[in-house]
């Protein structure tokens, strides 16, 4: 056994992994023509998506430290901030999509690039009762798009799962 290659869960979630996009209010797998709608997803331990976030996390602290300097710091934490936050964050793992499309320039359909993202994953809102994990009697904690993005991102061990079916 290659323990190096058969634990390596960081390795494998730099292979995306196809999330069937949920709608936020009933938890129902969105369908176009019969088929899930796909978003491509990378794993959030991912060794490029975790230098990404890492350069974003310096570049706001520098602008904080230069902020805070000049006494033009403001602090907010409200809840449009956060929905920016989870929306910046899940851009960084949508790879492409599936099954998803929109009307393009010429009226024609066309399908979804990665372009598209920041429009799709601010289509929702943020829902506090995923952030809170109040469940419904389905047990559907009613995430964004972005949400749903980020906790599929976030499952190491599906990600290796799937590397080692391979």
């Amino acid at each position: 056994m290659d323990f190096l290659k058969q634990y390596d869960a960081r390795g494998a979630a730099e292979t995306a992994r196809p999330l069937e996009l949920r709608d936020q209010t009933t938890g129902d797998v969105i369908k176009n023509g019969g088929k899930p709608c796909i978003v491509m997803v990378k794993g959030a331990s991912s060794r490029a998506v975790q230098a990404e976030l890492r350069r974003d996390e310096l570049e706001r602290a520098k602008k904080a430290k230069a902020a805070a300097k000049t006494g033009s710091q403001v602090d907010t934490n409200t809840a449009q901030d956060m929905h920016e936050a989870t929306v910046k964050a899940a851009l960084r793992l949508i790879v492409g999509f599936e099954n998803m499309q929109t009307e393009g320039e010429d009226g024609k359909a066309r399908d979804l690039t990665v372009e598209d993202a920041p429009a799709l994953l601010d289509l929702n809102f943020i829902s506090m009762a995923h952030l809170m994990r109040e469940k419904d009697a389905e047990g559907w904690t009613k995430p964004s798009f972005a949400q749903q993005v980020l906790d599929f991102a976030q499952d190491d061990a599906d990600f290796l799962a799937a590397s080692t079916k391979a």
